[in-house]
């Protein structure tokens, strides 16, 4: 399996949702960052990235040595509702540990670069709590992804602390539109989760893993994973229709709400269909198209 197993390992597919937020957060205080705001953002997004894989492998860890992750080995993937896991995959525990302890130390030192760049010395708290997060999500002894909270952190260190972070560590202030738009970019990461625990509901059921899922069952989850995705693009769209773009730019304006649709209802079918496999992915892909929302109505503006 080599390098392969650990590429599914650290869940490829899921990385747009930590690129979101800083790009949405990057347009919003763009034209009011100093000389070093593209190696400011470029840190930002490293931070991002290299966290959400910590977190991912971390998750491996505590759900392989928990069992909740039993079945999703690379063997029975086809048998499989979910992706492979690397420790039901056979993967040591502890290098799942190490390779999570790895990245988020690798986080660590972009986010002191930020620091040093930006002189904002209390970002170390925000590290701190970002760090605690993605280990108690479902490692420790009372993880709270377990517990019916998974989805409230991820709004908010997906949503708004990586977008507010990121327009803070740029310009030095946090708008109204940093929050909607950090709320957008935390909804669809919702959205992820929810398709996940969607797709899980029964293994997480049976291993004591409440969720909103869970509590919601099959129908009404679905109806409210779908919902939360629409108002995600509601928000980027009211941005966009604010913006001077509107007045000024009308074919790039249909182009956008387009594509923006086209991602909403790809995503939106593919969950009504429980079609996960393929949800999953396009729910992480729309995260970028709000994204895109924000970025093209600074550029164009």
């Amino acid at each position: 399996m080599g390098m392969t197993i650990w590429i599914r390992g650290a869940r490829l597919k899921t990385l747009p949702l930590a690129i979101a937020p800083v790009l949405i957060g990057a347009s919003l205080a763009w034209r009011d960052a100093g000389e070093r705001r593209v190696a400011v953002a470029v840190l930002c997004g490293f931070v991002a990235l290299l966290l959400q894989i910590a977190a991912n492998f971390a998750n491996d860890y505590s759900d392989g040595i928990r069992g909740t992750d039993a079945g999703r080995a690379i063997a029975d993937e086809q048998l499989s509702r979910g992706p492979a896991r690397l420790v039901a995959s056979g993967v040591n525990p502890k290098k799942v540990l190490v390779a999570a302890g790895i990245c988020a130390l690798a986080a660590c030192l972009c986010g002191l670069a930020v620091i040093a760049l930006t002189g904002y010395w209390w970002f170390i708290l925000v590290g701190i709590a970002c760090l605690a997060a993605c280990w108690c999500y479902v490692g420790g002894k009372h993880p709270y992804g377990y517990h019916y909270l998974g989805e409230i952190f991820v709004f908010i260190f997906f949503g708004l602390v990586a977008t507010c972070g990121t327009m803070f560590a740029l310009s030095g202030t946090i708008t109204p539109d940093g929050l909607l738009g950090g709320s957008a970019a935390g909804l669809v990461a919702v959205a992820v989760l929810c398709v996940n625990n969607l797709r899980d509901i029964e293994s997480d059921g049976n291993h004591g893993k409440h969720t909103w899922m869970t509590a919601m069952g099959l129908r009404n989850g679905t109806i409210f994973t779908i919902a939360i995705l629409i108002i995600s693009a509601l928000i980027a769209l009211r941005h966009l229709l604010q913006s001077s773009i509107y007045a000024a730019n009308g074919i790039p304006l249909i182009a956008i709400i387009a594509i923006l649709c086209a991602a909403q209802s790809a995503a939106s079918y593919a969950i009504a269909r429980k079609t996960y496999r393929r949800a999953l992915p396009l729910c992480s892909l729309d995260s970028l198209t709000v994204a895109a929302i924000f970025v093209l109505s600074t550029m164009l503006a």
